[in-house]
C-alpha cells in the first residue's frame, strides 16, 4: 500500500516535471521567434514633381496694317504720337504724295492695342499678325555658348601653363577662333531677346481718293462694265 502510494506520488512528480519542461520549451521557443520590425510608412513621391518643368515658349511677333486716311500728314503726326505713348518708335519711313510707309517697333505686350489705335486713324483696309516660335533656336544657342565658354576657359588655363612658343601660337589661334564663335552666338541671342521684347510693325497709310462729279460717273460706269463680265 505504501509502495503504491510512493509510486503514485512519483508518477505525479514526473508528470509535473514534464509539464514544467514543456512550458519552459514553449516559453523559450516564443522568446527565440524572430521579431519583425514594424515597417516604416512608405512615402510615395509624386511622379509629376520630379519631371522636368515645361520650358516656357519664346515667341516673336510681327504685324502689318494698311489704313486709308483722309490726310497723310495728319495721320503721320498722329502715328508718331501714338507710338511714343505706347513705348514704341519709328525705325524708318517714306513719305509720298498720296501714301506713307513706316517701319516701327512697339513692346510685344502692347502690339494688339497699338494696332487698334492705328486702325482708328482712318478706315482699316487690311491687318495681319504673324508669330514665330524661336524656343529651340534660343536653347541651342545657349547650350553652344556654354560649351564654347568652357572650352575657351580650358584653353586659357592651358595657355598659362605652356612655355613653348609653337604651342602658345597654336593655342592663341584656337582661342581667337572660339572667341569669334562666342561673339556671333551672343549677338544672335541678343537679337532673339530684342525680337521677343519688341515687335515690328509695317504701317501703310493711303490717302483717300476724292472724286469729282465726272469721277463718280466714270467710276460708276467702270463698276457696271465690270459686273457685265464678273459677278463676284
Amino acid at each position: 500500500m505504501i509502495n503504491l502510494s510512493k509510486l503514485l506520488m512519483l508518477s505525479i512528480l514526473i508528470l509535473f516535471i514534464g509539464c514544467g519542461s514543456k512550458s519552459s520549451n514553449i516559453t523559450t521557443a516564443t522568446s527565440n521567434y524572430p521579431i519583425q520590425a514594424i515597417p516604416a510608412p512608405t512615402i510615395y513621391s509624386d511622379p509629376y514633381s520630379t519631371r522636368a518643368v515645361p520650358l516656357k515658349r519664346i515667341i516673336t511677333k510681327r504685324a502689318n496694317i494698311r489704313v486709308e486716311v483722309d490726310k497723310i500728314e495728319e495721320a503721320k503726326e498722329a502715328l508718331t504720337t501714338l507710338l511714343e505713348k505706347s513705348g514704341g518708335h519709328i525705325i524708318n519711313a517714306r513719305l509720298y504724295e498720296d501714301r506713307y510707309n513706316a517701319s516701327a517697333k512697339v513692346p510685344s505686350d502692347k502690339l494688339i492695342m497699338t494696332l487698334d489705335e492705328i486702325a482708328k486713324l482712318g478706315d482699316k483696309i487690311s491687318q495681319s499678325i504673324s508669330q514665330n516660335d524661336v524656343t529651340n533656336q534660343f536653347v541651342d544657342h545657349e547650350a553652344r555658348l556654354k560649351n564654347l565658354i568652357l572650352f575657351r576657359d580650358k584653353m586659357q588655363n592651358l595657355l598659362s601653363q605652356t612655355t613653348k612658343i609653337e604651342e602658345i601660337l597654336k593655342i592663341e589661334r584656337e582661342l581667337g577662333r572660339v572667341q569669334t564663335q562666342i561673339d556671333a552666338i551672343q549677338g544672335r541671342l541678343k537679337y532673339l531677346k530684342d525680337a521677343v521684347v519688341l515687335s515690328p510693325i509695317e504701317i501703310n497709310f493711303e490717302e483717300k481718293t476724292i472724286y469729282g462729279p465726272l469721277g463718280y460717273i466714270a467710276n460708276g460706269i467702270w463698276w457696271v462694265t465690270k459686273k457685265l463680265f464678273v459677278i463676284r
